[in-house]
């Protein structure tokens, strides 16, 4: 690098450095580009109910199914958790399943800064929507223990309040069978499948003709006994029967209600 490059790299961190207090923006690098984050908001102002993510972003190429939620009370108050689902060889067996069905779990009650028991941290950043920032290394099995990951995650998300779930848990009229399949979409499938079910790499999108022209049989059997060598697991054992007859009702109405 010549002194002109130099020149120009030290007045570019300076220009940064010089907008960042300046404007009071927080901007941190993420994969290619930047993510700027407006100011925060107090907490107090946030929506109470249930929210939910609508993006996940990570500078990591490969990474298991993940998943978070979080309950706001009154005054801003935090109830959160984060879950994935690692499918390492080197898991033990017993473990994989409760994973399957659980995930493997971080709880968080803020969206402070993160501390070393809760590796997440996040900020309101207007009444209805949070920034929220994870860096786990280590996440807990329900009925097993902890487990620690091959390599320690990293990545932001988008998590919005969601009215729809937040007026079903306040609610708790019985579900329409679409109801339900959205239901248990949200809290089980989208982790890998998408917010609106537009798959991932390795892992298919719900908007194709394969899975429109599967029969019913097909996809209850899919959904109950998971597909062998694949990380579709099977939810027989965790999901009802009433949930996944709503699973194949939200399936065979997936464009209309998930459009991408």
């Amino acid at each position: 690098m010549n002194q002109t490059q130099n020149d120009a790299t030290t007045s570019a961190l300076l220009l940064f450095v010089l907008l960042f207090a300046a404007t009071g923006v927080m901007v941190f690098a993420l994969g290619p580009g930047t993510v700027r984050l407006p100011e925060p908001i107090d907490p107090a102002l946030a929506q109470t109910g249930r929210w939910l993510w609508t993006d996940f972003r990570t500078p990591v190429e490969a990474y298991p199914p993940v998943q978070i939620w979080m309950d706001v009370s009154e005054g801003g108050v935090v109830n959160g958790l984060f879950s994935i689902y690692p499918n390492y060889p080197e898991i033990p067996a017993a473990a994989l399943t409760l994973i399957q069905q659980n995930g493997c779990n971080v709880n968080f009650k803020s969206l402070g800064e993160a501390t070393t028991d809760s590796p997440i941290s996040g900020r309101f950043i207007a009444p209805t929507e949070a920034r929220i920032h994870i860096d786990v290394s280590e996440c807990a099995v329900k009925y097993y223990g902890n487990i620690s990951l091959q390599e320690s995650l990293q990545g932001d998300f988008v998590v919005k309040y969601n009215d729809a779930m937040t007026q079903s848990l306040l609610n708790p009229e019985p579900p329409t069978p679409l109801e339900r399949g959205q239901n248990v979409f949200s809290l089980y499938c989208s982790g890998c499948h998408g917010t609106f079910a537009e798959g991932a790499p390795g892992i298919p999108s719900l908007h194709t003709d394969q899975v429109r022209n599967y029969t019913d049989y097909q996809i209850l059997t899919i959904v109950r006994n998971g597909v062998i060598n694949t990380v579709m697991p099977a939810w027989g054992s965790v999901l009802s029967e009433e949930d996944i007859a709503g699973v194949l009702e939200l399936v065979r109405h997936i464009d209309e209600v998930l459009g991408e």
